[in-house]
């Protein structure tokens, strides 16, 4: 007798890696749910068939409050399917869990459920990221510099990367999504 296994599909954009950690997590979760799970990178996810997929989780990490190009294309190009599938939306940044960011994390957050609206998540979520300071590419070292000097004023030590994800608060949200879309 073969077993019968719900799909989850994980989509996530990323420019250095830290969001592709979160997504390979969730996706660790989903299977320990009972889930066949799919993890992709939103850059390699144009052929993918979303309407195979039982609950399809897609996130991305947070830089000038939007997504990169190719999440946003991921939500844009199966939008019409997304629409009647159960969805959970995530983004993570270097806001982490400060109340002092959190204005901006919900700007970033509105702005992208507010560009599809006929997708109906079940869940959203914001984590923290993982910052290494140093960066060959000139916009990405103008931008480190900013930030090292606002966790500077934090008392944030920044002599090594900062690491601000909450892989127990990852996990439980990750499992959260896998019981409700079985419901």
């Amino acid at each position: 007798m073969q077993m019968m296994y719900m799909k989850a599909l994980i989509v996530y954009g990323t420019r250095g890696g830290s969001t592709k950690q979160i997504a390979e997590e969730m996706g660790k979760i989903f299977g320990e749910h009972g889930y066949a799970a799919t993890v992709r990178n939103a850059k390699e996810s144009g052929g993918i068939d979303v309407s195979d997929y039982d609950v399809i989780v897609a996130g991305r990490s947070v830089r000038a409050l939007k997504w990169t190009r190719q999440a946003t294309a991921f939500l844009k190009r199966n939008q019409k399917v997304l629409c009647g599938k159960k969805v959970a939306l995530f983004w993570s940044g270097r806001a982490g869990d400060d109340p002092v960011d959190q204005g901006n994390v919900n700007r970033a957050m509105a702005k992208v459920t507010g560009a599809f609206p006929e997708i109906k998540p079940l869940r959203t979520a914001y984590f923290g990221s993982y910052t290494a300071f140093g960066s060959w590419n000139p916009v990405a070292r103008i931008a480190n510099n900013v930030m090292k000097k606002e966790f500077e004023k934090r008392g944030i030590d920044v002599s090594r990367p900062v690491d601000r994800r909450d892989w127990d608060a990852i996990r439980q949200w990750a499992a959260d999504v896998a019981a409700e879309a079985k419901a």
